[in-house]
């Protein structure tokens, strides 16, 4: 126990410090949530309690730094237990997401009219919008997952074929982000957003933390939630460098070194070296350069800085180095990315 407090501790610590260099005082990730009648209590909690556990120092539970709020009218889980609304409906611009929690089928039209009329409104003002378990349902009937692959339950999936014959579907992904839609069959799969949400608006030491928490098991098979997304958190048994995959990330791979990780973790290079690739496949070099590319494309795509900008916020010399380095990362330029991003958003 003493050694899993210690790890917490020392997340903890890490995001204090980067919490001083930054200034940041307001909720970095915020998420509205409209329940619909009969809705799964695992998808509530499996929201809910990675963003308790993220927003603050230790085991406070304020929401300090992420901030939730179910919205509207309360309802009843599937479970029978009552759940009341903590607030009224707030400006959908106020929240990083709104999350459509969806009930049983045959209880789909029993939801209150003003849960519809919010979500219209939130998708008007731009504001991403998530599906969860029968959540797409309401989704696709809103006209929001046209041309949108939709991550839909086995349970679900003939009810969906049957009812939104023209949409593609799939059943074996945790999560499907496309544009400002993102689904979730349910289950255990919103801890999967839960943690890739986290990672990407808090950082890697309050993902790591939530997964920590959670007590997410070492078993395989979870779709997304896998290799590319939480092999820092989950598969690496070393818990010196899953240490230094935390530092790695939390600087978005800026400013530090592969012999400053490997003194971080009380490693020489060499160890280091060899252990990082034994682990993960790659060089701790080759890991850097790529969380550093990652950030760039985050930048590119959710932020107005200039291609010049974000080369130098993410730590390379130049803009053409940089443009080299993305395209043989993401098969594209920089300033194509953005080009078509800036196409393809509605206006």
């Amino acid at each position: 126990m003493d050694e899993l407090e210690d790890y917490v501790g020392w997340l903890d610590a890490l995001f204090a410090r980067r919490l001083v260099a930054s200034g940041e005082q307001r909720p970095e990730l915020s998420v509205g949530i409209l329940l619909w009648p009969g809705f799964p209590m695992m998808s509530l909690t499996g929201l809910i309690e990675p963003l308790r556990h993220a927003a603050d120092f230790a085991d406070n539970s304020r929401p300090v730094y992420c901030r939730w709020s179910i919205m509207g009218e309360g309802a009843t889980a599937s479970c029978g237990i009552k759940v009341q609304a903590d607030s009224g409906y707030l400006n959908p611009t106020d929240f990083d997401y709104v999350a459509v929690i969806g009930g049983l089928l045959p209880q789909l039209n029993r939801s209150p009219p003003r849960h519809r009329d919010y979500l219209r409104a939130a998708h008007s003002s731009g504001v991403p919008i998530i599906g969860v378990c029968t959540g797409v349902f309401v989704l696709a009937r809103e006209g929001y997952l046209e041309g949108s692959k939709v991550a839909v339950h086995p349970f679900h999936q003939q009810d969906f074929r049957s009812a939104y014959p023209r949409l593609a579907i799939s059943t074996r992904d945790d999560f499907l982000q496309q544009g400002r839609v993102t689904t979730v069959p349910g289950g255990i799969s919103i801890l999967s957003l839960m943690t890739e949400l986290l990672r990407t608006h808090c950082g890697p030491d309050r993902a790591a933390k939530a997964v920590h928490q959670i007590s997410l098991s070492e078993r395989r098979g979870l779709g997304a939630f896998d290799a590319e997304r939480a092999r820092d958190f989950r598969s690496v048994a070393d818990p010196r460098i899953q240490r230094a995959l935390v530092m790695i990330e939390g600087c978005r791979g800026k400013d530090i070194t592969p012999d400053a990780a490997a003194s971080a973790v009380g490693l020489s290079p060499r160890q280091f070296a060899r252990l990082f690739r034994e682990a993960l496949g790659v060089t701790p070099k080759h890991f850097i350069l790529e969380t550093r590319l990652r950030h760039a494309r985050f930048l590119i795509e959710n932020s107005t800085q200039s291609i010049t900008e974000v080369a130098y916020a993410t730590g390379f010399a130049d803009s053409a180095h940089f443009a080299t380095a993305f395209k043989a990362k993401f098969g594209t330029p920089p300033r194509g990315l953005r080009t078509g991003r800036q196409a393809a958003t509605p206006t």
